[in-house]
């Protein structure tokens, strides 16, 4: 397996990219958990994801 500074030269992802990555994923995930209603936080989650998987295909 990969470490983390293999997979981020061979994207060319750079320390400020990753760390905005980071930052949104913290933010989200920490909204998510203070969401009372389960469809919001299911909702926070799915976008999440998605912007996960948004930077794994690029």
């Amino acid at each position: 397996m990969k470490n983390i500074m293999e997979a981020i030269e061979e994207t060319a992802i750079d320390e400020k990219e990753l760390k905005l990555l980071w930052n949104f994923v913290k933010d989200n995930l920490q909204e998510a958990k203070e969401t009372k209603d389960e469809e919001n936080r299911n909702k926070r989650n799915d976008k999440t994801l998605e912007h996960i998987q948004q930077y794994l295909e690029d």
